[in-house]
C-alpha cells in the first residue's frame, strides 16, 4: 500500500474510533429541540386555554378543540387597555428616570479621577447583596413621608433608585473600557465634557444601554409588590395587578377571556425583544456585563 493510501485508512480508523462528528450533532439538535419544546409547553397550553369557552374547557380541558373563540380576546382587551396603559406610564418614566441617572454616574466615575471615587464605587457594589425585598418597608416610609405615594413619582423614583446599582457597575465597567485617547482628541478640539458623553459614549454603549433597557423594562412590566403597597387607588394598577381584577371579574363564567388576558399582558414584552433581541445579544456579548 502506498503511503498515501497509509494516511487515508488512518484517518478512516481514527475517525471511526472516535464516531462520526454528524452523528454527535444530530444529537445535541434532538436534545435541544426537545428542551425546548418543553420549555414552550407552558405557553403552548395558555395560547389553546384562551380561544375555548366554558363548555370546550369541561370536554377537553387540555387538548386543542375547535371552533376557535377570538372573543375572548375581545372581552379581555377592553378590561386590560387602561392597565397597560398604566404600565406603560410606569415603563417610560422608570427607564428614562434610572437609565439617565445610572449614564451621568457611571460616566463620572470612569472617567474623572476624584477622592473617593474607589469608596463611593465599592460601596455600589455592596448595594447588590442587598436583597431589595429587605428595603421595602423603609422604601415605603420615605415615599409616605415625601407625600407621593398613590402617584407616579412613587412608582417612578424607588424603582429607579433600585435598578441603580446594577446599571452603574454595567456602564462604568463599559465606560472605563473605551480608549482614552478618543476623549483627549475630543478635548483637543474643545469639546466640553457632556458633548464627549453625548458624542463619544453613548453612541458606542448604545448595545449595552439597550440591554439595559430591556432588562429594566421586563422587572417594571412584571413588578406586583411596590404598586400594590404605593397605590391606593385601583384604576392606576398596572397590567399585572390588572389580571387580578379580571380575574375577579369574569373567571367564573368566562375562563377563557382570562387566559387571554394573560397572553394579552405579555405580548407587549414579547414584542419589544422581537424588535429589540439582536441588540440585547450584543449587548450581553460585547464585554460590559462580564465582570
Amino acid at each position: 500500500m502506498s503511503s498515501p493510501e497509509l494516511v487515508a485508512s488512518s484517518r478512516m480508523t481514527k475517525l471511526s474510533r472516535r464516531g462520526s462528528p454528524l452523528k454527535g450533532n444530530w444529537f445535541v439538535a434532538i436534545t435541544l429541540l426537545i428542551l425546548g419544546f418543553l420549555t414552550f409547553i407552558p405557553v403552548l397550553m395558555l395560547l389553546q386555554l384562551s380561544f375555548k369557552d366554558m363548555q370546550q374547557m369541561a370536554d377537553s380541558m387540555w387538548l386543542p378543540v375547535l371552533p376557535l373563540n377570538p372573543n375572548n380576546y375581545a372581552k379581555s382587551f377592553n378590561l386590560m387597555v387602561p392597565y397597560m396603559m398604566n404600565s406603560v406610564l410606569f415603563v417610560l418614566g422608570t427607564v428614562t428616570v434610572s437609565i439617565t441617572f445610572s449614564t451621568l454616574s457611571s460616566y463620572a466615575l470612569a472617567r474623572y479621577n476624584f477622592p473617593g471615587r474607589e469608596f463611593f464605587y465599592m460601596a455600589i457594589l455592596a448595594l447588590l447583596m442587598i436583597p431589595g425585598v429587605l428595603t421595602l418597608i423603609t422604601s415605603f416610609v420615605v415615599v409616605v413621608s415625601v407625600g407621593i405615594n398613590n402617584s407616579l413619582l412613587g412608582i417612578w423614583l424607588p424603582m429607579a433608585a433600585g435598578a441603580q446599582a446594577f446599571q452603574i457597575i454595567v456602564l462604568r465597567t463599559f465606560f472605563s473600557s473605551l480608549p482614552p485617547e478618543l476623549f483627549e482628541a475630543a478635548r483637543i478640539d474643545g469639546a466640553s465634557e457632556l458633548r464627549m458623553l453625548v458624542r463619544i459614549a453613548l453612541p458606542l454603549s448604545t448595545p449595552i444601554i439597550l440591554t439595559l433597557v430591556v432588562l429594566q423594562t421586563l422587572g417594571v412590566w412584571n413588578e406586583f409588590i411596590w404598586p400594590i403597597m404605593v397605590l391606593s387607588n385601583p384604576d392606576r394598577y398596572p397590567i399585572i395587578l390588572g389580571i387580578l381584577r379580571l380575574s375577579q371579574l369574569i373567571t367564573a363564567r368566562d375562563p377563557g377571556a382570562t387566559y387571554a388576558g394573560y397572553v394579552i399582558a405579555g405580548l407587549p414584552i414579547f414584542v419589544m425583544f422581537m424588535f429589540t433581541s439582536r441588540a440585547f445579544i450584543r449587548g450581553l456579548t460585547s464585554g460590559a456585563l462580564k465582570m
